[in-house]
């Protein structure tokens, strides 16, 4: 039977986190995973505006999470870290509205770019409240269950829009808004700011090689966001060529969403992968070998496989780079903010490599597979230097 952990002294009760992380991350999955149907069958995008719409969107997030903790500490003379989250999620509640409020693409852009915005502010002030106060097992199992909550809730959209994605796929978009009031309601429990974290508490669970770890893991996680981004926004068009029925294509799309529940819950159980080199290893080959199968896979049962691939290999990269940036971060927004930055930074990445490859090979694959395999390959050498100068230290 599982058990949440016991809250630690001045540690925000994990409930009341999990709540809002599962209300959250129901937008989660309608802007990063459900926008390119929205776009395509509700506002007629091809392949090329939607990866535009997403490279976008990818760098209003980086940018607004690179700068989350010291907007919070600039704002915290006048208003609490909970005020601040309070402000965002009912101010992105409305402008969800805005695509069943008005006609035209605007709307649709507007609603994109400043719920992506807000979103790059929520996620890293949650994962301070998460981890802040809790060290070691406790830090450990909480990141557990809040991997394995916001990760089943952001596959729901991807099934509940599948009915009415071909004529009103926009009020996918605006029944967040109802989630984010519902979020504002149990924010309302939560303490002022999240919990003291003892500096020398964390530094007993810090182990030796855990920096270099985080180093890799920081290189491995906008790569794995690379993949990911630059494959959702051509999924439509994908499964339109292998002749799948729209009413398939988003559950078809949460495969790789699912097995990335499993691999959390596998990572959140056994700790086998704690300290080991060989666990970032395994995720950046799964995730780069599953999307190749996923852009230039001649069958749906291969893009079905590469995706499950891709939810092997992002679901080990993520959890791996939270836990070490909140243990190394000592659970500061700071931290959470890096982590959700680099986030972005494969958000803008992925969808320009998209397009870069469509450019060089119109109408196939094989371009797309190339540039971002070259993309990859180049951050694989950033992500082993700090691997060869923690072996060279063991020697």
């Amino acid at each position: 039977m599982l058990r949440m952990p016991q809250d630690t002294t001045g540690a925000t009760p994990l409930a009341r986190v999990l709540v809002l992380t599962g209300l959250c991350s129901l937008g989660t999955g309608v802007f990063w995973h459900g926008m390119p149907f929205i776009a395509k069958h509700s506002y007629q995008f091809g392949q090329t505006r939607t990866l535009v719409l997403y490279a976008a969107m990818g760098l209003i997030y980086a940018a607004g999470a690179f700068t989350a903790g010291r907007l919070t500490r600039r704002l915290e003379r006048w208003v609490s870290p909970r005020g601040v989250l309070g402000a965002v999620i009912g101010t992105q509640a409305v402008v969800c509205v805005c695509p069943i409020a008005f006609e035209g693409e605007w709307a649709l852009w507007l609603a994109a770019g400043a719920g992506t915005f807000f979103a790059s502010i929520i996620w890293p002030v949650i994962e301070s409240y998460l981890t802040a106060g809790r060290h070691g097992p406790s830090m450990r199992s909480a990141i557990g269950w809040f991997n394995f909550t916001w990760a089943v809730c952001v596959a729901i959209p991807l099934f509940v829009m599948a009915p009415i994605l071909q004529k009103h796929g926009e009020w996918t978009i605006g029944g967040f808004a109802a989630a984010s009031l519902v979020g504002l309601a149990v924010l309302a429990w939560f303490p002022s700011r999240p919990g003291h974290h003892d500096p020398d508490l964390a530094d007993a669970h810090v182990a030796a090689e855990y920096p270099a770890l985080l180093q890799s893991a920081r290189v491995l996680l906008p790569l794995s966001y690379v993949l990911s981004s630059a494959m959702s926004p051509i999924l439509p068009y994908r499964f339109e060529a292998l002749g799948v029925a729209v009413w398939w294509e988003t559950p078809a799309t949460a495969t790789w969403t699912i097995v990335r529940v499993l691999v959390f819950a596998v990572m959140w159980r056994l700790g086998f992968w704690r300290g080991r080199w060989g666990a970032l290893l395994l995720g950046a080959l799964t995730m780069t070998g599953g999307f190749a199968l996923v852009v230039a896979g001649p069958s749906l049962l291969l893009v079905l496989v590469g995706l499950g691939g891709l939810g092997v290999g992002v679901g080990v990269i993520y959890y791996a780079a939270l836990y070490y940036a909140m243990e190394v971060g000592r659970a500061a927004i700071d931290a959470g903010g890096t982590h959700e930055g680099l986030i972005g930074t494969g958000y803008v990445c992925g969808p320009l490599a998209g397009l870069l490859g469509g450019v060089l090979t119109p109408g196939r694959g094989a371009g797309i597979v190339g540039v971002v395999w070259t993309v990859t390959a180049l951050g694989a050498i950033a992500a082993l230097r700090p691997y060869i100068r923690a072996r060279g230290r063991r020697k």
